[in-house]
């Protein structure tokens, strides 16, 4: 059954009721570990940065934040990783030339380094001159954010773009056409049917073409788990009996938690909260809102089985009416007895049709043979029975009337089953497949069909009759609007001779019929844009600069995504944190 249930969250009151032992390991990367302790201070830390204003956050923004904390954690250490593996080489000359071009935030603060109130650049290089520990710490604090510009710069660098393929890019961008495209679609033509007749010419006319050759077939007789019709009324009546019971007193809720099949609302004495229309199954749904607040229904069932609604409450809501109900679920289940049948009996016609064959062995026992229609090795699917490799196997290694070992499927059933007829060649019989012949046929006259009328525009019409007609003949008309070379055309897809016509029509004219798989185009060029190569000159720097920041940084985030991929994560913030919502919606 389909319902939904709205599960508060009780991590507050179980886990942060008291404060965790900081000593907890809270996540590991690689053999880097964290504690409760030492990453709640970097997380608090991430969060006064991040909200300086100390704004009240809420729970999606707080667990927002803690992601990307920890992401970072996992990106200092993948790129300190590199760094030490030597990805980079950064000397002491680099570092001093970096803090004396920009000099940390920190040290523009210190007075003595002031004019004026406004830091002095020669003063601080001075102090760098003439102060070795005031070096030695600039150079520290510069080194350690510089590292990572400089380990990012190099990666980036290690690709570049072609100007001749950022310049053909251009070209290709700035080559557009806008169009109205005329789709001559067969399927359309949903008026056009093929006759019984013209299905069988059809079939007659293309015989060979359905010849297959190597054909198996089997008989058998099928064994099913599925409960009996006397398991069903068996079902019913305990149904109809436990409904007497509950009208004349018996405890809802106690019968709900000791008989219901439902484990999603047993165990809450058969509740399932408020639920509007088209939550439930359709035979469900209809009782329950047909019952009265204090009612109780009259069993009703679905495909989950036999169902006693009790309706407590109903209102209005914004979406609709609700009702608040509960329910027991009675599930029709194969009895004890239907399954001993199960095995006595394809134990016991086994053994007869290895005696006597299965076809006379199940006519003694009034069971019937079904012979499946010819299927085939490369097919690896058995017509009724379904795709089960060992025994088309099986059908190919044995000779006619061969038995198998009773068979039984992933779904329980049981089969009794032996090789049938052979087939060197096998043609479709036209009856016993007409409405596949009849289909088949259909498409074919509606694709001829729609070729006369395709054809029929350019014979019998000027090129600005086109679209009018096409509009009469309620064709499908697309505009495109920017078309580039090589793009995907809505419910068209992407044709390489319609898209070859686009470009060499001109302007104002109509594009030859194009035929692609059996569909037909006729396109009016409405605008040809065609590129500019002084426009060209005067973009080319900026165009290559912007191909080449965009090249680079896809592949920084592909270098990253790969070595991030190499780092064994445990992650375990979710037994500390709430890092989702207060409350979830689970849809059962």
């Amino acid at each position: 059954m389909k319902r939904y249930l709205i599960l508060l969250a009780l991590m507050g009151s179980l886990l942060w009721a008291q404060k965790p032992d900081s000593k907890a390991v809270i996540g590991k990367i690689d053999d880097k570990i964290y504690t409760y302790g030492e990453y709640n201070s970097i997380l608090n830390n991430f969060f006064k940065y991040h909200n300086p204003k100390n704004k009240k956050l809420s729970v999606e923004e707080q667990a927002k934040l803690n992601d990307q904390c920890w992401e970072e954690l996992i990106g200092r250490y993948v790129y300190d990783k590199a760094i030490k593996a030597g990805k980079i080489r950064l000397t002491d000359a680099q570092v001093l030339a970096e803090a004396k071009k920009n000099p940390p935030a920190g040290v523009k603060q210190i007075k003595d380094l002031q004019t004026n109130g406004k830091f002095d650049k020669t003063k601080y290089e001075t102090a760098l001159a003439t102060a070795p520990e005031f070096k030695k710490a600039v150079l520290s604090e510069v080194r350690s954010l510089y590292q990572y510009t400089k380990l990012l710069d190099a990666i980036k660098a290690e690709v570049d773009v072609s100007p001749d393929s950022v310049k053909a890019q251009w070209f290709k961008d700035n080559d557009t056409v806008d169009a109205r495209v005329i789709y001559f679609d067969y399927h359309r033509l949903t008026d056009v049917e093929a006759s019984e007749a013209e299905a069988r010419q059809f079939f007659e006319e293309r015989k060979d073409e359905f010849k297959k050759e190597d054909g198996r077939s089997l008989r058998y007789v099928k064994f099913s788990k599925t409960p009996s019709p006397e398991d069903s009324l068996a079902t019913r009546r305990a149904a109809d009996q436990l409904y007497e019971e509950l009208v004349a007193g018996r405890d809802f809720a106690e019968a709900a938690q000791a008989l219901s099949k439902d484990p999603g609302s047993a165990q809450n004495g058969g509740s399932l909260g408020w639920f509007g229309r088209g939550m439930m199954v359709k035979p469900f749904e209809e009782t329950a809102f047909a019952t009265p607040v204090g009612s109780i229904s009259r069993p009703v069932l679905s495909n989950f089985g036999w169902h006693i609604i009790k309706v407590t409450n109903r209102r209005d809501a914004q979406k609709g009416e609700e009702v608040e109900a509960s329910h027991i679920l009675l599930k029709v289940d194969a009895s004890e007895k239907t399954l001993q049948d199960y095995k006595i009996y394809s134990t016991r016609l086994h053994s007869e049709a290895s005696e006597r064959g299965l076809e006379k062995a199940a006519a003694e026992m009034g069971l019937e043979v079904t012979v499946t229609p010819a299927f085939f090795a490369q097919d690896g699917s058995i017509p009724g029975i379904g795709r089960e490799a060992k025994l088309v196997t099986f059908a190919y290694e044995n000779p006619p009337n061969t038995l198998a070992d009773i068979f039984y499927a992933a779904s329980g059933d049981a089969y009794v089953i032996e090789t049938a007829e052979q087939f060197p060649v096998w043609y479709p019989d036209f009856e016993t497949e007409k409405a596949n012949f009849i289909n088949r046929a259909t498409t074919t006259k509606r694709m001829y069909t729609m070729s006369q009328i395709a054809e029929g525009y350019i014979r019998d019409l000027k090129p600005e009759q086109y679209l009018s007609q096409a509009d009469r003949d309620s064709l499908t008309v697309i505009q495109i609007t920017g078309h580039k070379d090589g793009d995907t055309i809505t419910s068209i897809g992407k044709v390489d001779e319609l898209n070859a016509a686009l470009f060499a029509t001109p302007q104002g004219q109509f594009t030859p019929l194009i035929k692609n798989n059996n569909r037909w185009f006729l396109a009016s060029i409405d605008k040809r844009v065609k590129p500019d190569p002084k426009a060209w000159d005067k973009l080319k720097t900026k165009e290559i600069a912007a191909a080449r920041d965009a090249l680079r940084q896809k592949h920084l985030n592909d270098w990253y995504g790969a070595e991030r991929k190499k780092v064994s994560i445990i992650d375990n913030r979710a037994d500390y944190y709430d890092l989702s919502s207060s409350r979830k919606m689970i849809k059962l």
